[in-house]
């Protein structure tokens, strides 16, 4: 579910090619990576037919930037954001590892990536060509 409590799906196989990315709201990371994927939806560079989910996970209270549901909004994430729970359990399905987390899930269904760790928007974009090119 989204922060406001409305329904957030990610359905593998329904012919939707998906880049779910996971972020916590702390990590340096992932405050220097949202702004390059916003730069990159704006100047066009996101693929046709591509659908960009973030997940708010590891969340905690103590950490800078809490509480997450306001972080994307100052941060002006522009697209559907699921709050994981507390346990991290979307996290640990699509197998997190760190931060920021990218998987490339295809319309097939088929997991195409998996890549943790801040990127240039370049990497970003060559590795969502090459990951649903396959």
């Amino acid at each position: 579910f989204s922060f406001d409590g409305s329904p957030v799906s990610v359905t593998p196989g329904d012919g939707q090619d998906y880049m779910v990315v996971f972020l916590a709201h702390w990590c340096p990371h992932c405050n220097a990576e949202v702004p390059r994927l916003i730069e990159w939806n704006q100047s066009g560079g996101v693929p046709a037919g591509l659908k960009i989910v973030g997940v708010s996970t590891a969340v905690t209270s103590q950490r800078p930037n809490y509480p997450p549901s306001q972080w994307v909004v100052d941060k002006g994430w522009p697209w559907m954001t699921m709050a994981d729970s507390e346990n991290m359990d979307a996290a640990n399905a699509y197998g997190v590892s760190g931060f920021p987390f990218f998987v490339i899930v295809g319309g097939d269904g088929t997991v195409k990536l998996r890549a943790s760790g801040e990127k240039e928007i370049s990497a970003v974009s060559q590795m969502v060509t090459d990951a649903l090119a396959g």
